[in-house]
């Protein structure tokens, strides 16, 4: 799940949602599948620098969840691009079992 900027244009979204893909498809992954649940207030807000050492305080965002099957290695360099990405205000991963009865 990624939260992106409020601000960002709907262009800039689809390009980000698309390198995202394109990097989980490069590291094994498959069934990629993307749901925008728009623009939702967070529960508090959220102060980031971006590159440039701008400070950002953030009230909303854009959420984006990822869906997708793939191999742990490319999980790792995932979670590096979004942390270092100044359009993600948050992100986290979650890794869902299958069920034994």
């Amino acid at each position: 799940m990624a939260v992106l900027r409020p601000d960002m244009s709907e262009d800039e979204r689809l390009a980000l949602t698309q390198r995202y893909e394109e990097l989980l498809v490069a590291g094994g992954g498959m069934y990629v599948e993307v749901f925008n649940r728009g623009v939702i207030p967070l529960a508090y807000f959220i102060k980031k620098k971006n590159r440039a050492g701008v400070s950002n305080t953030y009230l909303d965002g854009i959420y984006l969840l990822f869906t997708y099957f793939t191999k742990p290695e490319s999980i790792e360099a995932l979670e590096s691009a979004m942390k270092t990405d100044d359009d993600i205000i948050r992100s986290s991963t979650f890794k869902i079992r299958k069920r034994k009865y």
